[in-house]
């Protein structure tokens, strides 16, 4: 792979080998800080390749392509810069409902949000990058990182080091509700910062007929759930994006008794810290009143930021943007709205310029169901571009 035109050629000659990883992979799903079987996949399959994996935690591994760390000059006495490649590798609790031929082995268990596609596309990559190894512009790092969808992996591997001889990174995200054929690189905010929450109301318990002598913690919830979207609707500028949802609500366990607790959890999305910020004071500020109103108490305990908003450096994208662009067709080039969806990608961020791409999987003519949906499907051909787009990542560094 001597340059850039060379990308699409190579890429088409792992492709096979891409299907097949695919299919192997979505076969044994595995939750966060569970991979274990998939983690010796990744393994053998980069051994075959003449690549040395190291595990820096119990699951996952990393694997350079290039010189050895340590080596920090090339032959004209430059540092040599490295770029970081990441692929999610965990699964979903989610019971698969595909029929596919390769359907998952391990019940109650999917990969329901591409995961299984981004490795296959990044051992396709580091296949092609391995055979140019002595050309390439950048050392690479592969990381295959465990634990997205519990929104530790990336932290972990921080705090383990994964990023002390990173320059930038990369990654890619597929997507089932974004076509098929449609590509995403652009700079700022591409996914939302998520937090979580939890509401507990704490009343009087008492019988159903007499609830003059009770202090009812589901009105309460009730109240405040509704009282909650006016956040977004009355305090939130309408130009900025947030969102404010309860997904859990329980309280009481039988008809005829006033129940004296409830607990509500929850999450808030945005793209900015500010606006984040004001979320968080709104909720702790309405749970207090809404629990004063009916003479009960209010707890209010936030876990703290899910991620940060993905957010993608402007020359570093302006920079892989251009090289994809050069490689693959220009109508796949379409913008794609800021989702509020969560990704721990945006931890790298925090330390190193980041890209994060979106890649569209949805199979044209078909029904699409979303990322975590038990039907979730990728539209196979799709995974060509995965695999171009880590290349081009890596073949940027020329500019």
């Amino acid at each position: 792979m001597n340059n850039i035109t060379d990308i699409k050629q190579e890429a088409e000659k792992v492709f096979d080998e891409v299907l097949a990883h695919y299919h192997t992979l979505h076969r044994i799903p595995e939750l966060s800080l569970q991979e274990y079987e998939t983690t010796q996949y990744i393994k053998e399959r980069l051994k075959e390749m003449s690549i040395e994996p190291v595990s820096l935690d119990e699951t996952g591994c990393v694997a350079y392509i290039g010189p050895e760390p340590g080596e920090e000059q090339g032959e004209d006495g430059n540092r040599i810069r490295t770029i970081a490649l990441r692929a999610d590798i965990d699964g979903l609790p989610v019971k698969e409902e595909t029929n596919c031929s390769f359907a998952s082995c391990h019940d109650g268990k999917m990969h329901a949000c591409g995961h299984d596609g981004h490795i296959a596309a990044l051992l396709g990559a580091a296949k092609v990058l391995k055979s140019t190894e002595s050309s390439l512009p950048a050392r690479v790092k592969l990381i295959f990182q465990a634990a997205e969808e519990n929104t530790e992996g990336s932290r972990r591997l921080i705090r383990l080091g994964v990023l002390d001889d990173v320059d930038e990174i990369f990654g890619l995200h597929l997507f089932s509700d974004i076509p098929a054929g449609i590509v995403s690189i652009e700079d700022g905010p591409r996914m939302a910062q998520t937090g979580r929450f939890m509401v507990r109301f704490t009343g009087k318990g008492g019988h159903a007929a007499k609830p003059h002598l009770a202090i009812d913690a589901t009105l309460m919830a009730a109240t405040f759930a509704l009282d909650l979207q006016t956040l977004v609707s009355r305090e939130t500028d309408p130009t900025e994006g947030a969102v404010a949802t309860i997904g859990s609500f329980h309280s009481g366990n039988q008809y005829n008794v006033i129940s004296g607790e409830a607990i509500l959890e929850g999450t808030c999305r945005s793209y900015s810290r500010e606006v984040s910020e004001k979320l968080e004071e709104g909720i702790r500020r309405k749970a207090d009143s809404v629990a004063l109103s009916y003479r009960g108490k209010a707890e209010v305990d936030f876990t703290g930021t899910c991620h940060p908003p993905v957010c993608n450096d402007k020359e570093l994208t302006k920079r892989i943007a251009g090289t994809a662009r050069a490689v693959l067709d220009k109508e796949k080039f379409q913008p794609v709205k800021p989702l509020m969806l969560g990704e721990d990608f945006s931890w790298y961020q925090t330390r190193v310029p980041g890209t994060f791409a979106l890649v569209g999987c949805g199979k044209p003519g078909e029904t699409v169901y979303q990322n975590h949906h038990g039907k979730f499907a990728i539209y196979e051909p799709v995974l060509l571009d995965a695999v171009i787009l880590h290349l081009c990542a890596v073949m940027s560094c020329y500019k």
